[in-house]
């Protein structure tokens, strides 16, 4: 893969690539130890090669960041599933996958999310189980009807999904329970960094269109000021 840019403090890179793609890099490559528990786990072929691939990817894009070599960047998880490397606590990242689209957010100094749905997708079945009254409210008042209702509800998903990942609790809340816009009453579970203790900073959110899938990164870039919201950018 290319070098990644410079990764600035507080600035989220994003990275993508296809199963297909990595998959045949990792068939060219040993597994790694890390990685062995995970796979025994999978029963289903597909799964095993997309784990690999988005594995490599990770691997991949970390080591160009900090000039390793992919095989020695190391992988865990929290008790809540949230990978992380320990060997770099510098560096916080997300993994998404939809399709044979891979993705990766990492960020320098903060706590990063990323997620990734097909375009299209008809979302007012589930918008009652994750939108706030305040959001549902703010698509009434702009007057989002069908399928333009359908993207921004999914733009919305991707946001609330990315941003629990940048928690490391993934949907324990209900995405229904918090809004990610500051003027929203129901508010925002609250970040908070390896040792549990809660992150200051600034909000940030882009949505981005890769090849008919949408992508949302959100970040949280710490600070010595409450966490706020910064209005992202779609493209």
């Amino acid at each position: 893969m290319p070098t990644p840019p410079a990764l600035a403090p507080g600035r989220p890179l994003l990275v993508h690539g296809t199963v297909g793609e990595w998959a045949a890099r990792a068939d060219r490559r040993p597994g790694h130890p890390d990685d062995a528990e995970r796979l025994d786990a999978f029963r289903d072929d597909r799964m095993r090669r997309r784990f690999r691939a988005s594995r490599l990817l990770l691997r991949t894009t970390l080591g160009a960041l900090c000039d390793r070599d992919p095989d020695r960047v190391r992988l865990a998880r929290t008790a809540l599933g949230r990978p992380y490397a320990p060997g770099l606590p510098e560096l916080d990242f997300s993994l998404s996958h939809t399709g044979s689209l891979l993705a990766v957010a990492v960020l320098r100094g903060g706590r990063v999310g990323v997620d990734a749905e097909h375009e299209g997708r008809p979302m007012s079945v589930l918008e009652h189980r994750m939108c706030t009254p305040h959001e549902r409210a703010g698509l009434d008042a702009r007057g989002l009807r069908g399928a333009a209702r359908d993207a921004e509800l999914l733009r919305l998903w991707t946001l609330k999904e990315a941003y629990t990942k940048a928690l490391g609790t993934g949907l324990r809340h209900p995405p229904r329970t918090f809004g990610l816009d500051a003027a929203d009453p129901a508010g925002r579970p609250v970040p908070r960094d390896a040792a549990g203790t809660p992150l200051t900073g600034r909000l940030t959110t882009a949505t981005h269109v890769l090849g008919g899938v949408l992508v949302s990164v959100v970040a949280v870039r710490p600070s010595r000021e409450p966490v706020e919201f910064e209005p992202g950018s779609s493209r």
